[in-house]
């Protein structure tokens, strides 16, 4: 019988997928028990893994896994040498959550735009008067920097189109004329257009070349009253440089779903700007999401478990050519 080990609660969708295939047995740990984690991995086949850590020390021990089918698209809470030392191919669930995080950029960029935050507090304090400050501005013919045109970032650059945006597409991994033939503008210098933009929006993964690419020289770079969303990872941004920033009035505002140190703790100055919309990592947990990401992972368990994993949803392919 394989064993499929759930690092983290699943959606009961995903369970369902699981259970229907028979002969499987279904182990979860929870996310505040690295210990049984250790001893469950040692046998499993196939592991569901959330946003819980799963390093070289519990990869080794993971003589008999066949496939990391991530809870989401990132995974930089894995350790991908190492997998793919070991043969261990990393699965993420693909366009599951894209609608989801496209949407949320959204609630973050017009909050941000529009402080509705601060309207809404002003409102429960019966400050009417609060309206004639207008602080909003418009997305309306402004300029959007898009930095990572992937399953998320085109999403986002279709609803800006909508916005009537003029949409700038920053992803030296893609050619030009891809991003054209899409019907947006490439820019190949980020430097140059930050400057140009009214609003940036990362969809980029975190790796050591973009850990901090919004630092505070970038961020100098950008338009006084601009704004700064990410939905992405937190390490793509210099928390410290943004706080100084925001701070003395630089840009209009930011909307922040992930930080540099998760959970966000207080005491962060983040938790206290009145020009910030903040969410705790949940871009992409809608209720419909959730479903479809536990959905498509417990297939990519199924899936590797057979030797039938789908290439495209792979972080590392190279592995399913290798024999362990």
């Amino acid at each position: 019988m394989a064993k499929v080990l759930a690092y983290g609660e699943i959606d009961p969708d995903g369970r369902a997928v699981l259970a229907a295939r028979g002969g499987i047995e279904i182990v979860t740990v929870q996310g505040d028990d690295p210990a049984g984690f250790s001893r469950e991995i040692v046998d499993a086949d196939a592991l569901i893994l959330r946003y819980h850590p799963f390093g070289r020390v519990d990869i080794e021990r993971a003589e008999k896994l066949k496939v990391c089918a991530r809870y989401g698209v990132g995974y930089d809470n894995i350790d991908m040498e190492a997998a793919t030392e070991h043969g261990i191919p990393v699965a993420v669930v693909g366009e599951a959550n894209s609608v989801a995080v496209a949407e949320h950029t959204f609630y973050l960029m017009l909050t941000a735009a529009k402080q509705g935050i601060r309207f809404d507090q002003a409102m429960r304090k019966e400050d009417w008067s609060f309206r004639t400050q207008i602080p909003a501005i418009e997305l309306w013919r402004k300029t959007i920097l898009i930095v990572g045109f992937g399953r998320i970032g085109t999403r986002v650059a279709a609803r800006a189109a909508a916005f009537d945006m003029d949409v700038r597409v920053y992803d030296p991994l893609l050619p030009a004329e891809t991003i054209r033939g899409a019907g947006f503008t490439p820019v190949d210098d980020l430097d140059g257009a930050l400057a140009d933009a009214d609003y940036v929006t990362l969809h980029a993964p975190l790796t050591p070349v973009t850990r901090h690419m919004i630092d505070a020289d970038a961020l100098a770079r950008m338009k006084p009253d601009a704004v700064l969303v990410n939905t992405a990872r937190g390490g793509l941004v210099d928390e410290a440089a943004l706080i100084e920033s925001l701070g003395r009035g630089h840009l209009h505002g930011a909307g922040l779903d992930v930080f540099e140190n998760e959970p966000a703790i207080a005491g962060n100055p983040l938790l206290e700007m009145p020009n910030t919309v903040l969410t705790p990592h949940i871009a992409g947990l809608t209720r419909e999401c959730a479903a479809r990401m536990s959905i498509v992972s417990a297939q990519n368990a199924l899936d590797g478990i057979d030797g039938q994993l789908e290439s495209e949803l792979i972080v590392n392919p190279e592995v399913l050519s290798a024999t362990r």
